[in-house]
C-alpha cells in the first residue's frame, strides 16, 4: 500500500527545496531569453526575416517591445569634474534595430547584469490582511486606553528614590543617565560635570522641576538650595602644548551658545591650561567640527550640532512649508522643557544652515555626486516634461541684498542667461504686446504683462524633469509663461539628447538645432486642446513615446509648491538656494526608490498590455474590423486631423455660420483650460474666486451660443449635443468632444478614433516594456560605472588625503550596497514571482507615511 505524505510548507527543506526549483526556473527562463536572442541573429545573418511570436508573456519569458530607434544622449545635466564623470564609461549602441530585436537586445543586456546576483526570497504579501490588522490594533489601544492613563498619572509620583551611586537619598533624576537615572547633590556634580547637555529634574519642592545644567543642588542646613555653575562645553581633547606636557586642567572659557536639536544651552568653551609651562590655548575652528559641531558665525560665539542642521535639512526636504521662524520656535520650546531660557535667532540659523549646505554639496562632489542626474535615463534619456508653477512667486523686497547665493546657476538657471534667449527669440518672432506669441500658436498663459506681476519680483518658476520625475533644470519666471522659458530649457538639455520634449502647449521652435527633439503634448494637457491638436501631438500618439505621460511635472510642482509657503518671502538668493536644496533632497528621495518604481512599473505594464490586447480583440470584434480595415481607418483618422475643417456653408450664412463655430471652440477650450489650471496656477482663493465667476460666465455663454447654432442648422442630426458638452465639461469624460462641423466626408470618425485610441495605447504599452528594460539595465549600469570611478579615485587618494579616502569608502560601500538591492529587485521583477511586487506595500515616496504594522508582526521581527 502506496505511502500518502503530506507537504508541510513551514519544512525548512520544503522551503529549501521550493527555493531552488524557483531559481531552476528563473535561470532556464533567462536561457531561453538569450537562445532566442541568439537564433534570431543567425536568422538575420542568412537573410530571412525575423519572426514575431505572438505570445505575451508577464514579468517573465520573452517579453515583446515596441519602441522606435534610440540616440546616444549623456543624461548629465550638471557637469561634475572629469574624473567623476559616468557617460564615458558607458557604451551606447549606435545601430538602429526593430522593436522586437531591440527589445530583446535589451533583455539579453539585463539578464547579463543580473546573471551574477542570487535570486531573492519571496516577499510576503500584506495588502490583504491590512483592514484586519488595523481592526485588531484599534480594539487592542481601545483595550489599553484606561490602563495608559494610570500609568501616566503614576509616573508624577516622587517616592523617597536613592542615589544610585552612594545610595543617599536622591534629589535629580536624569532620564539620559538610565537605568541608573536617580542622583544626589553631590554625584548628581561630579557624574554631570563632563555630561552637561543633559536634561535633569530637581524633586526637591515634591514634583519634577526641570533645571538647567548651570544649576546645581546643595544640602545645608535649612534643607536644599539651588546653586549656579559653570559648565564647560564638550569638545574633543585638544592638547596643544609647547613642552608636550601631559598634565594640563581645563578652566571655563569665554561665554558660548550651543544649540541642539533640545534647544539652547548657555555654556563655557575649554580653555587648557599646562601645568608644567603656564601656557593657555582654547579650541579652534578644527577641534569644534571635529566635536560635532558647525559655527553660527566666524566669532564661534554661537554654535550649532551638525545633527541638529542634518536633522533641519531633512525636515525642510520632507515638510517643505516649515519654515525657520517654526523651527526657532520649536527649538526655544524644547529649550523651555529643559529648564533653561534664551532666545533663538532665526536669520543666524538660516545663514549657518546655508553654508552648512554648501560645505556639504562640495563634499559631496567630492566624492562623485551627480544631484541632478537620473540614473535610469543615463545615456540614453526618452522624455523631458517642462511646466511653469506660477505658485512659486516671490513678493517685492526693497531691504533685500544683492548678494549672489551660494548655488546660482545650479539648478535654476542665472536670470541674465534667461533674459538674453528671450531677447535673442522674441527679435526672430512676430511679437504682440501683452500675448505670447509663437508662430501662429497662443496661448493664454503665454502672456508677457500680468497685473498680479506689480508687487511680485519673480512671478513662478518654469521647471524641466525627466520621465521618473528627476528634477533636471529651471528658471525664474518674469513675464508669464511665454514661449521662450520652455524654448531655453530645451535648450540647456540639449547634452542629453531626449528624444521627447513635453509640455502643455506645442511648437515648433525657432532654433534649428532643437528641432530633433520632438514636441510632445502632455496627455493630460492635450485634453484640453482641440481634437485634431490632440491626434496630432498628445503623448499617446507619438511612435517611441511608450506610456510616457508627460505630466511628471506635476507631481515635483505639488512639491515644490509647498515650499513658495517659505520662499515667498526670502531674498532672491536664499529663495535660489532654498529651492536648490529643496530639489537635491527630491531627487535623493527619488533615487532610493528608483528601482521600485521601475520593477513595478514594468510588471504593471506586462499585465496591462495583457488586458488592453484583449479589449482591442473585442473592439474589433464589436465593429467587425479586420487588420486592413484597422490600417484604412487609422489612416483615415490622422489624415482628418491633419486637413483643416472645411467651410461648407453657402456665402450669407458661411460668415455666421463659421463665426458661431469659432466662437464656440474658443469658449470650450477656453473652459476646459481654465478649469485645468484654477488649482494649479492660483494660490490665492480670492483669485480663484474671480476665476470662478470667469468660468460660469463663459460656460454660460458657450451654452447660449450653442442653441443659437442649433437654432440656425436646419438638419437635427448635425446638432450639438448639449448634454454631451457639459458631460465633457465636468471632466468625468475623457474622451475628445468632435463637433458636428468636423466630420464632414467622414460620418464615422467618432468611432474611428475610438480605434484608433485602442491601437495607440496597445502600441505604447508594447513601446514601455522594451523603454523600461533598458532603463533597468541603465540604471545597473550607472551604478556599476559609478563604484568603478570611485575606486580609481581611492587609489589616487590612498596616499593623499585621509579624510577624503574615507569619505570615497563609505561611498563606495553604499553605492555597492545599493547596487545589490536594485539587482535583486529587478530580478524579482523579471522571474516568476513578479506579481508579489503588486502587493507589496509600498513606502510614501515623500517619507511621511510610516508602515502599517500590527503588533503581531511587531512581535514576530522583535
Amino acid at each position: 500500500m502506496a505511502t500518502r505524505h503530506i507537504l508541510d510548507s513551514q519544512d525548512p527543506h520544503y522551503q529549501e527545496g521550493r527555493r531552488m526549483a524557483l531559481e531552476l526556473k528563473h535561470d532556464h527562463v533567462l536561457a531561453e531569453a538569450r537562445r532566442a536572442a541568439v537564433e534570431r541573429k543567425r536568422s538575420g545573418s542568412g537573410g530571412d526575416p525575423p519572426r514575431t511570436s505572438k505570445r505575451v508573456f508577464v514579468g517573465r519569458g520573452k517579453p515583446r517591445g515596441r519602441r522606435g530607434g534610440r540616440r546616444q544622449a549623456s543624461a548629465t545635466v550638471t557637469h561634475p569634474p572629469v574624473e567623476c564623470s559616468l557617460s564615458s564609461s558607458v557604451e551606447v549602441p549606435s545601430e538602429i534595430l526593430n522593436p522586437q530585436e531591440e527589445f530583446e537586445k535589451n533583455m539579453e543586456r539585463l539578464s547579463n547584469i543580473l546573471a551574477s546576483c542570487p535570486s531573492a526570497e519571496p516577499q510576503r504579501s500584506s495588502a490583504s490582511s491590512w483592514s484586519f490588522r488595523q481592526q485588531k490594533a484599534s480594539e487592542r489601544w481601545k483595550e489599553a486606553r484606561p490602563y495608559h492613563l494610570q500609568c501616566l498619572i503614576a509616573k508624577e509620583a516622587v517616592g523617597h528614590p536613592s542615589c544610585c551611586l552612594c545610595h543617599e537619598p536622591a534629589v535629580i533624576r536624569c532620564r539620559e543617565c538610565l537605568p541608573e537615572d536617580w542622583f544626589c547633590g553631590d554625584c548628581d556634580v561630579l557624574h554631570h560635570k563632563k555630561q552637561p547637555l543633559h536634561n535633569r529634574e530637581s524633586v526637591i519642592h515634591g514634583f519634577f522641576e526641570a533645571i538647567p545644567p548651570t544649576s546645581c543642588i546643595i544640602k545645608g542646613d535649612g534643607g536644599y538650595c539651588t546653586h549656579e555653575q559653570a559648565c564647560i562645553l564638550p569638545t574633543v581633547k585638544v592638547p596643544d602644548c609647547s613642552c608636550e606636557g601631559t598634565n594640563f586642567t581645563v578652566l571655563p572659557g569665554k561665554p558660548v551658545i550651543l544649540i541642539t536639536i533640545n534647544g539652547r544651552f548657555d555654556l563655557h568653551q575649554p580653555l587648557y591650561k599646562c601645568q608644567t609651562c603656564q601656557q593657555q590655548w582654547t579650541p579652534d575652528s578644527k577641534d569644534l567640527l571635529r566635536s560635532g559641531y558647525w559655527p553660527a558665525s566666524v566669532s564661534n560665539s554661537t554654535l550649532y550640532t551638525l545633527d541638529l542642521l542634518s536633522s533641519f535639512q531633512e525636515l525642510k526636504v520632507i515638510a517643505p512649508g516649515f519654515s525657520r521662524q517654526a523651527f526657532a520656535k520649536l527649538l526655544e520650546h524644547r529649550t523651555k522643557c529643559g529648564g533653561r531660557s534664551g532666545h533663538i535667532n532665526g536669520d543666524a540659523l538660516q545663514r549657518s544652515f546655508l553654508e552648512f549646505s554648501y560645505a556639504s554639496f562640495e563634499e559631496d562632489q567630492l566624492c562623485c555626486s551627480a544631484p541632478f542626474t537620473c540614473p535610469a535615463c543615463t545615456p540614453e534619456m526618452l522624455a523631458v516634461s517642462a511646466d511653469g508653477n506660477r505658485k512659486l512667486y516671490r513678493f517685492h523686497r526693497n531691504t533685500s541684498s544683492d548678494d549672489p547665493g551660494f548655488f546660482e546657476g545650479l539648478f535654476v538657471a542665472e536670470d541674465s542667461a534667461v533674459s538674453t534667449f528671450v531677447d535673442t527669440i522674441q527679435k526672430a518672432v512676430r511679437n504682440t504686446q501683452g500675448r505670447g506669441t509663437c508662430g501662429d500658436s497662443q496661448w493664454t498663459a503665454a502672456r508677457e504683462t500680468s497685473r498680479r506681476a506689480s508687487k511680485l519680483d519673480e512671478e513662478g518658476m518654469e521647471v524641466a524633469v525627466c520621465r521618473h520625475g528627476f528634477l533636471l533644470k529651471a528658471l525664474n519666471m518674469y513675464r508669464g509663461e511665454i514661449f521662450a522659458y520652455p524654448l531655453f530649457l530645451q535648450k540647456e538639455l540639449m547634452p542629453a539628447k531626449a528624444k521627447f520634449f513635453a509640455m502643455d502647449v506645442a511648437f515648433l521652435p525657432a532654433l534649428q538645432e532643437l528641432t530633433e527633439m520632438k514636441p510632445f503634448l502632455s496627455i493630460m494637457h492635450a485634453r484640453a486642446h482641440a481634437t485634431k491638436c490632440e491626434i496630432k501631438w498628445s503623448g499617446r500618439n507619438q511612435e517611441g513615446a511608450g506610456t510616457t505621460a508627460g505630466e511628471e511635472v506635476e507631481q515635483v510642482n505639488s512639491y515644490l509648491s509647498r515650499c513658495a509657503l517659505t520662499t515667498k518671502y526670502m531674498s532672491k538668493a536664499a529663495r535660489v538656494d532654498m529651492v536648490t536644496l529643496h530639489a537635491m533632497g527630491w531627487n535623493h528621495k527619488k533615487s532610493l526608490s528608483l528601482h521600485q518604481a521601475l520593477s513595478t512599473r514594468y510588471v504593471k505594464t506586462c499585465q496591462r498590455l495583457q488586458d488592453e490586447t484583449a479589449r482591442l480583440a473585442a473592439l474589433k470584434t464589436e465593429l467587425h474590423c479586420t487588420d486592413e480595415m484597422v490600417s484604412q481607418w487609422l489612416s483615415d483618422v490622422k489624415e482628418w486631423a491633419a486637413d483643416e475643417t472645411p467651410d461648407t456653408s453657402h456665402a450669407t450664412q458661411g460668415t455666421t455660420h463659421r463665426g458661431l463655430q469659432q466662437s464656440i471652440e474658443g469658449l470650450y477650450l477656453s473652459v476646459r483650460q481654465r478649469k485645468q489650471t484654477l488649482y494649479r496656477q492660483n494660490d490665492s482663493s480670492k483669485f480663484r474666486h474671480r476665476l470662478r465667476r470667469k468660468l460660469a460666465e463663459d460656460k454660460k455663454l458657450l451654452l447660449q451660443e450653442i442653441q443659437e447654432y442649433n437654432g440656425l442648422v436646419p438638419d437635427s442630426a448635425t446638432n450639438i449635443d448639449v448634454a454631451a458638452v457639459e458631460h465633457s465639461l465636468t471632466g468625468e469624460s475623457s474622451v475628445s468632444q468632435i463637433w458636428p462641423w468636423e466630420v464632414h466626408g467622414s460620418a464615422n470618425i467618432s468611432m474611428k478614433k475610438q480605434l484608433h485610441d485602442q491601437v495607440m495605447l496597445a502600441m505604447r504599452l508594447q513601446e514601455e516594456k522594451s523603454i523600461l528594460v533598458l532603463e533597468m539595465a541603465q540604471h545597473c549600469t550607472w551604478l556599476q560605472s559609478l563604484a568603478v570611478v570611485l575606486k580609481n579615485k581611492m587609489a589616487e587618494e590612498d596616499k593623499g588625503n585621509e579624510g577624503l579616502g574615507c569619505l570615497l569608502r563609505r561611498r563606495l560601500s553604499e553605492v555597492s550596497e545599493r547596487l545589490q538591492v536594485v539587482l535583486q529587485q529587478y530580478k524579482t521583477a523579471l522571474g516568476p514571482e513578479a506579481s508579489v511586487l503588486l502587493h507589496v506595500e509600498a513606502e510614501d515616496p515623500s517619507g511621511l507615511s510610516s508602515p502599517d504594522t500590527s503588533e503581531d508582526e511587531e512581535e514576530n521581527t522583535v
